[in-house]
């Protein structure tokens, strides 16, 4: 077969790949398995396998372009399929480190086997390792396969301020228009807060938006907030209700704040965040997750909690 013929095999494996793994994963949604490792872990791993059939990690040659060409293919695959999903750019985005990761081991895996085939304990390593990896794709699937999913975060902060005006400043029209982390600037944040008062049993409608496709595809939505409690050594709140798209996500569950008198002009804030994983598989989100709600609980204390400089 002369190169020609074997770009033109390429093409059609990949627009192949692209309709099955496309049909695969609408399969995956329709029965609730798209948070699940299945999705994030097993997807990636049948993509890469299917794929060594196109670039094989053999000891010959130049390895290192074998990779890149796999790894090139493996986007135009990733991307291909969410446009057929019309996925949003931060699934997309979110997607990618640990897409990638795992196209990286099946392909070092592969190349490790492939050069050593003739060593002793090699038939071993090529099996047990795919085959893990294989096993890890199905956490999440059901309760018993599942990790820990709630998780607190708490963030403490000393500030320059008694507690009587941190209290009065939450009193306040909050305004959410600020500079924020990085990392929170990639996800759907609060624009906008329905509060007339904070007294115990209110409920406050906390406004999202959020741009699919960066400035089109929107979806609108918002999470309900109740004051538990509300005296002058804490302040809980509870969420009743979340159609924002962070649901996709995480489920919160309350936010608790507690005051500690340093001395007459500082008070020592601590506020604790906690939720739900709801994505798996737990060693790639739940750290991703906590690093986020922990700006976020920063984020709170810094612009809503801290009262402004007198």
């Amino acid at each position: 077969m002369d190169n020609k013929d074997r770009r033109k095999v390429r093409w059609y494996v990949i627009f192949a790949l692209i309709t099955a793994m496309s049909l695969v994963i609408r399969i995956l949604m329709h029965y609730r398995f798209d948070k699940s490792a299945l999705l994030y872990v097993g997807i990636p791993c049948l993509i890469a396998i299917a794929l060594m059939w196109i670039e094989r990690p053999n000891s010959e040659g130049n390895w290192k372009r074998k990779f890149l060409n796999l790894v090139l293919i493996s986007l135009v695959i990733m991307l291909g399929s969410s446009v057929v999903l019309f996925e949003g750019f931060l699934c997309v985005l979110m997607f990618m480190p640990i897409y990638f990761g795992v196209i990286l081991i099946v392909f070092i895996l592969k190349y490790l086997t492939e050069r050593y085939k003739n060593r002793r304990g090699n038939q071993l390593f090529s099996h047990v390792f795919p085959l893990l990896l294989l096993m890890s794709s199905f956490e999440g699937v059901n309760p018993e396969l599942s990790v820990q999913r709630n998780t607190q975060v708490t963030v403490v902060k000393i500030l320059e301020s008694n507690i009587s005006d941190i209290q009065d400043k939450l009193h306040e029209p909050i305004d959410l228009q600020k500079d924020r982390a990085w990392f929170l600037e990639l996800f759907p944040m609060p624009y906008k807060v329905d509060m007339e008062s904070m007294n115990v049993g209110d409920i406050h409608e906390v406004h999202f938006r959020y741009h699919r496709w960066f400035v089109t595809n929107t979806h609108e939505g918002s999470m309900l907030m109740e004051i538990e409690s509300f005296d002058k050594n804490k302040i809980k709140t509870k969420f009743t209700g979340d159609t924002s798209y962070i649901s996709h996500y995480l489920q919160l569950d309350n936010i608790e704040i507690l005051f500690k008198v340093i001395d007459e002009t500082h008070t020592q804030v601590s506020l604790t965040i906690s939720y739900d994983r709801l994505l798996d598989p737990a060693w790639y989100f739940d750290p991703l997750q906590q690093y986020g709600i922990k700006k976020s609980a920063e984020f709170l204390i810094d612009e809503v909690i801290t009262p402004y400089e007198k």
